[in-house]
């Protein structure tokens, strides 16, 4: 009766996200932490980054929400530090293109394509040589909620949690998540714990799902963002079992998870095929025993 009832939330879960994203065309994501006085942006044209680059930006970790790339940083009179590695930002824009009317012969028609080019920005902490305005990082006081940290208590080889970062991410080659102290409430604190944590169990010590997924795990790719919505899926899953998600939290996932269905032709339904990933990896963080033999 227990797993009929955890399915059901599951499928519940999935098919709510699926309607939200279906009824809303505009769904931005909004950071659930405090970090800065102001947006993520470009510094030299004070645009604020949009969707997913607002996301990319906005869990890097980096205090301050100044960026540039390595060019615009070298015309401002700067240079990027040695050894600094670079955050990806997408640039989407359509082209179009003259192609041929298969129900006219020799006809031609001309449609719109659309494309994206990555590019390559640097946060103002990695630069040197330019006055960036002092950005102060705030705090937030709440108490923990219990039976979320029971769970991540007994949550089967769970891998270092730091809680002081300035980013919300899981790093593979060290195996450790991290999170900001800042969270607005504690409900999305543990949405983006949980889903850090749905990452972490592709892990070969934990559900393996890395290697099953194959190698292809460069940005803006199928699997990559497969693997984005399988952590906000899983994440929603757990807040839904534990009974601690909110409206907020609910929408804030569905704003995340449709800027990721870009990446694979706007699908809605790629969320279900995302969810059945989500859900081994919810019921491994819960430590379902029945639900946590790798390889599955």
């Amino acid at each position: 009766m227990k797993s009929e009832q955890k399915n059901s939330v599951y499928e519940i879960v999935t098919q709510r996200i699926i309607d939200f994203i279906e009824q809303n065309n505009e769904l931005p994501w909004r950071k659930p932490w405090a970090t800065v006085e102001s947006a993520q942006q470009n510094y030299k044209s004070r645009k604020p980054y949009q969707g997913v680059n607002a996301i990319l930006t906005g869990m890097s970790g980096f205090s301050s929400p100044l960026w540039l790339t390595f060019k615009q940083a070298r015309e401002l009179g700067g240079c990027v530090k040695k050894g600094e590695k670079s955050t990806p930002v997408i640039f989407w824009s359509t082209i179009e293109r003259k192609v041929k009317d298969d129900e006219i012969e020799d006809d031609e028609t001309t449609k719109k394509f659309g494309f994206y080019r990555l590019y390559s920005v640097f946060n103002s902490s990695q630069i040197e040589g330019i006055e960036f305005p002092e950005i102060n990082k705030p705090t937030q006081n709440f108490n923990p909620i219990t039976k979320a940290e029971e769970v991540i208590r007994n949550m089967p080889n769970c891998p270092h949690i730091s809680r002081d970062g300035n980013g919300a991410y899981y790093s593979p080659v060290f195996d450790t998540v991290t999170i900001p102290d800042t969270f607005f409430t504690p409900e999305e604190l543990y949405s983006a714990l949980f889903h850090e944590l749905v990452h972490s169990t592709g892990h070969p010590s934990r559900l393996n799902r890395f290697k099953q997924e194959g190698d292809d795990h460069k940005f803006g790719s199928q699997t990559y963002s497969r693997e984005e919505l399988t952590a906000e899926m899983g994440s929603a899953f757990v807040l839904n079992s534990l009974n601690i998600a909110n409206e907020s939290t609910d929408n804030n996932s569905a704003a995340y998870i449709k800027s990721w269905l870009r990446a694979l032709r706007n699908d809605p339904q790629m969320v279900v095929t995302a969810a059945s990933k989500a859900g081994r990896a919810a019921n491994y963080i819960m430590n379902k025993e029945a639900d946590n033999v790798v390889g599955n």
